[in-house]
């Protein structure tokens, strides 16, 4: 059985059973490889941008004697995938924008699938703007710790007739964690407080910021942010 980070395995526990598992970004093939191995998946489909990963990926794969349950596919997000052609879509590991665009671009491909798990690592709440915008509903979202950096892990299907609206704190944070209430949520809010602070010192110090100017805004934009963070962090205690 192939051995998967952390970060995958949580991933890995979020896709539910079905024929056929789209991994955008694939890197090393593991993800899939785990996948089919459990049975989760009978069908992968391997994508990257890159050669190299998907060379690695192919090697991988072939390694685990599945060569015969994966295609490999050299592909610009979800341009090589069909509308329906794969009932889960992985897209994990990358920007939230570079997520976004994806999406945006082969959004009738996204929306014939099942169920899409998203592992933005920034810029969480455009995505999240964007998914509700275009009627995804969020299923469930978990947290995940590589490397220092806490990222969280997003599970949506397409729902024509949905109409949610996120507030600017499940924007920012997910609804689905916020009433998960996760220890590693504490630990981010705290971890976000000290950086917004710290930054907020800095800009502080500047003298004649003009009403307007791009560091006002700024300033702005991280005391509206820590409003949020001690109004969640008071939930959480109460």
């Amino acid at each position: 059985m192939v051995k998967l980070s952390e970060r995958l395995q949580i991933i890995y526990g979020m896709v539910p059973e079905c024929d056929v598992i789209c991994d955008v970004g694939c890197d090393h093939g593991y993800l899939a490889i785990a996948l089919l191995e459990g049975a989760v998946a009978s069908h992968a489909i391997a994508m990257d941008v890159n050669k190299g990963p998907l060379n690695s990926a192919k090697e991988n794969v072939e390694l685990y004697g599945l060569l015969d349950k994966v295609d490999f596919r050299l592909s610009d997000g979800l341009k090589k995938l069909a509308v329906s052609e794969a009932d889960t879509i992985c897209i994990c590991g990358m920007g939230g924008a570079l997520i976004t665009r994806i999406l945006d671009a082969g959004i009738e491909v996204a929306k014939s699938a099942k169920t899409l798990i998203l592992e933005p690592q920034s810029e969480y709440d455009k995505l999240r703007e964007f998914l509700v915008r275009n009627h995804f509903s969020i299923l469930d979202e978990e947290l995940c710790i590589e490397e220092g950096k806490i990222y969280p892990i997003i599970k949506v299907c397409y729902t024509p007739d949905s109409s949610a609206v996120l507030s600017a704190a499940e924007l920012m944070y997910g609804p689905v964690i916020i009433k998960k209430k996760l220890p590693l949520f504490k630990r981010l809010l705290e971890k976000n407080k000290n950086e917004y602070l710290s930054i907020l010192d800095k800009l502080s110090l500047q003298k004649n910021i003009a009403e307007g100017s791009p560091i006002q805004k700024r300033i702005d934009e991280l005391k509206e942010n820590l409003s949020i963070i001690d109004n969640l962090t008071g939930e959480m205690e109460g």
